[in-house]
């Protein structure tokens, strides 16, 4: 894992060796934190919950912005802790787990995984889409995209939005072909996200990006849905990488025409 790097003041940003996935800590000015997908080799999660401590910070939950295996997982410097999601994000620890272990990607890095958490319980409200904890604003932004209970996080005195698996530029968008209307809830999301004016965006797979940067994924994103439906082939560069081929055509397969 990458070294901390803070994005903007008091939301620190590091990056795994595994699928570029991100990890962010949202700390507040009395040094309270907020944990957000603590990822993914057991090593990286050691050294998260040790730069935590090395900054004198005090972790007070991890949040899982979804119930994938990459995003609900542990170590023993965070075990303590409680975990937060949407009370919509089921997790069944052995299927899981299972996933974790058969991931391609993952056994390439050669490094043991980190553990799987104990299920999440419903976040605690201060008011409809609010944080109630004793660091600074959260908000929650609740969507069905990607995965049932998906969740982003608002930090708005900054304007940084922690997006999960949405908005990245290295992956597409990854739909989620359980729903009933997978784009139509891809779309509603992405509209949701964009109405946050965020001047940051953190996506849970990539590099974090601008105003400038947001607005151009939100439209890479569209069109990629659009191409999708209509059975046209895009130009996407974001489908040459090797997790995401398999991806798109069984995308394809599912919705378009």
């Amino acid at each position: 894992m990458r070294d901390l790097v803070e994005v903007a003041p008091g939301v620190h940003v590091a990056t795994s060796a595994v699928y570029t996935t991100t990890s962010t800590l949202v700390v507040g000015d009395d040094g309270t934190c907020l944990v957000v997908d603590p990822a993914v080799t057991a090593r990286e999660v050691d050294a998260l919950a040790a730069a935590i401590r090395e900054h004198g910070w005090t972790p007070v939950a991890v949040w899982s912005t979804h119930a994938h295996w990459d995003h609900v997982l542990d170590g023993p410097g965070l075990a303590h802790l409680p975990r937060w999601a949407d009370g919509a994000a089921a997790t069944d620890r052995e299927t899981l787990a299972a996933e974790r272990d058969a991931d391609h990607e993952l056994a390439r890095v050669g490094e043991a995984p980190a553990p799987i958490a104990a299920p999440a319980t419903t976040y605690p409200r201060r008011s409809p889409g609010v944080l109630d904890w004793s660091g600074r604003t959260v908000h929650v932004l609740a969507h069905s995209a990607h995965a049932r209970g998906h969740t982003a996080l608002v930090v708005p005195d900054v304007d940084v939005l922690v997006a999960g698996d949405l908005l990245s530029d290295v992956e597409i968008p990854l739909l989620d072909l359980s729903s009933d209307d997978p784009v139509g809830d891809y779309r509603a999301a992405l509209d949701l996200l964009e109405f946050a004016r965020a001047q940051v965006v953190v996506p849970g797979h990539g590099r974090v990006g601008g105003a400038d940067e947001l607005r151009r994924r939100l439209a890479a994103d569209r069109a990629y849905l659009s191409a999708l439906l209509d059975g046209t082939e895009t130009d996407d560069d974001r489908r040459a990488l090797p997790w995401a081929a398999a991806a798109h055509l069984a995308q394809r397969a599912a919705v378009g025409r």
